[in-house]
């Protein structure tokens, strides 16, 4: 009979973890707040992050993560479980901030501008090779900029990215090919400029 190799340690707390998420996560449904409590608190540090990266204001942030986290939790009982919760918590937060950056833009549009977007520079110091890389990733189209923070900032797997955008993995693949070709020339031609 084959011996069975022990795990890794990486892969067992993994997994345990994992089996931990869904233990909770089945408790939340049944409508346990204490696991939707620790669920959600697992997360919120993430979305707040990736809220942050698609938005660039602190405040419009943290306002857009509590909605998302509420969102989340009204919505749980839904969850379905064919991909992980992380996963369907990143579609969740990337539909949402999306949504608020597509209606900022129309009301800006509509009124010529006039409303004062607040800048990153205004909430806290930032280096300027930090804001450099804010402004290339700025200049980068919204499905490539996406790609490239879930990957990059978010350790999101191909397959994960695929699940929150609903794209194939070959697709998110060659996004992300694009995506980084597109930063660097962009990154190079603004330090041409320097």
């Amino acid at each position: 009979m084959a011996k069975l190799l022990p795990l890794p340690h990486a892969l067992a707390r993994r997994l345990a973890r994992n089996s931990h998420e869904r233990d909770l996560l089945r408790r939340a449904q049944n409508g346990d707040r204490e696991a939707v409590a620790v669920l959600l608190g697992r997360h919120r540090e993430a979305v707040g992050r990736l809220c942050f990266q698609i938005l660039r204001e602190r405040e419009r942030a943290e306002d857009a993560a509590q909605e998302i986290l509420l969102r989340a939790f009204e919505k749980m009982p839904q969850f379905r479980g064919e991909s992980e919760f992380s996963t369907w918590l990143y579609r969740v937060a990337l539909n949402h901030c999306l949504e608020i950056k597509r209606t900022s833009t129309r009301r800006e549009s509509l009124f010529g501008g006039e409303e004062e977007a607040r800048s990153t520079a205004d909430f806290s110091p930032r280096s300027d090779t930090r804001m450099a890389l804010e402004t290339a990733l700025d200049a980068l189209p919204e499905p490539l900029q996406i790609v490239l923070v879930l990957r990059q900032w978010h350790d999101q797997s191909y397959e994960q990215i695929g699940a929150i955008l609903n794209l194939p993995t070959g697709t998110v693949k060659s996004r992300l090919h694009q995506a980084r070709r597109e930063f660097c020339r962009i990154w190079e031609a603004q330090n041409a400029e320097n």
